[in-house]
């Protein structure tokens, strides 16, 4: 039983991240105790987002052998989380599914550990939801998808039915993604998209119709 968690990341997308597990805790749903952050950067030390403290970078987490205590990677970028999963991978401690109270989630859909589902989402059913990947405010997600690890949906974005999104892809706010295309691994797909054909791995598309510009390697604000 897992009674307290830790967040890896203490910048605004791990300030988002504890807003889920309190909403869960206020609504009176299982949830683990949010009992701080870790992070590499110095400049965080000290800091309490949210309210709670900056424990000490992750080096900290991993001597920690606590029974009930979980963790999970709070931060957007696809790159770091695969290296901070990795890192952890052996510290026996396990990643927790955080849900906010308000999604909505289908039957037969499923959840990795360490994925996390924002305020308002809207999962229909039969879908897969990948290990660290982060469903944002408002997004919905169509029946028989398939959402790889560590990728990111990001607000207001409509993924429809039978699409696979790769490991590591980016789909930014309230771009589309048509019936039953494939997004490839670490792609990205740009605000406000319209995707009517295949997104390769590693491009980037933008536009309506989405289209593949030149690669330029930008990664989220962790």
């Amino acid at each position: 039983m897992i009674g307290r968690v830790i967040l890896v990341g203490a910048g605004d997308h791990g300030r988002g991240v504890l807003e889920i597990l309190l909403a869960r805790r206020a609504a009176g749903l299982d949830a683990p105790e949010p009992v701080g952050f870790v992070d590499d950067d110095p400049a965080r030390r000290g800091a309490r987002p949210g309210g709670l403290p900056v424990l000490g970078p992750v080096d900290d987490l991993l001597a920690r052998r606590e029974a009930g205590l979980g963790v999970v990677l709070a931060i957007a970028s696809a790159s770091a989380k695969r290296t901070l999963a990795a890192r952890l991978a052996d510290s026996g401690l396990p990643f927790v599914r955080v849900v906010h109270p308000t999604a909505v989630l289908g039957r037969g859909t499923t959840l990795a550990p360490g994925a996390v589902v924002g305020a308002g989402v809207v999962v229909a059913y039969d879908t897969r939801i990948g290990a660290h990947t982060t469903i944002n405010l408002n997004a919905t997600v169509g029946h028989d998808c398939v959402i790889g690890d560590c990728a990111t949906i990001a607000p207001g974005v409509n993924v429809t039915g039978r699409v696979t999104v790769g490991a590591g892809a980016e789909i930014q706010t309230n771009a589309t993604i048509v019936p039953g295309l494939t997004v490839g691994e670490d792609a990205r797909v740009g605000p406000g998209s319209v995707v009517l054909r295949d997104v390769p791995p590693g491009a980037t598309v933008f536009g309506n119709p989405a289209r593949v510009m030149p690669q330029v390697r930008r990664e989220l604000d962790a």
